[in-house]
């Protein structure tokens, strides 16, 4: 069964890797992240934005592969582990955006690191 929390999740990290790969790529969508002071990223927040996509697709295939829509991809055993640490790192996402100088950062950042913290966390805590 297809739940729309489910949905939201996969869509929630489908837009955060396409987001984090747009601000690696130097696209004008600073406001949006890293604290919201730059309109096209540094170097190295560049850097941290790819690191960033990573983790936004391994966020993806989690999710999927634990609604069973894709085979094993992720090794059960990393699997688990993987959701805890993307439902610490989303539900401190929450606050770190919430707490940015950027209103853009908190409109944005604030719903959709809810998002992926409550899809991660019910998974984590069935």
């Amino acid at each position: 069964m297809v739940s729309l929390l489910g949905v939201l999740g996969l869509l929630g990290f489908a837009w955060l890797a396409l987001f984090q790969a747009m601000l690696a790529m130097g696209r004008p969508f600073g406001r949006m992240a890293w604290g919201g002071q730059h309109r096209v990223l540094p170097a190295r927040q560049r850097i941290g934005s790819a690191m960033a996509f990573c983790v936004a697709v391994l966020g993806f295939v989690a999710l999927a592969q634990t609604a069973g829509y894709v085979e094993e991809i992720v090794p059960d055993e990393f699997l688990r582990l993987s959701l805890w640490v993307l439902f610490a790192l989303f539900t401190l996402s929450v606050l770190a955006n919430a707490m940015s100088a950027s209103r853009i950062e908190r409109l944005h950042g604030v719903p959709l690191a809810a998002i992926l913290a409550a899809n991660t966390g019910s998974v984590v805590f069935p």
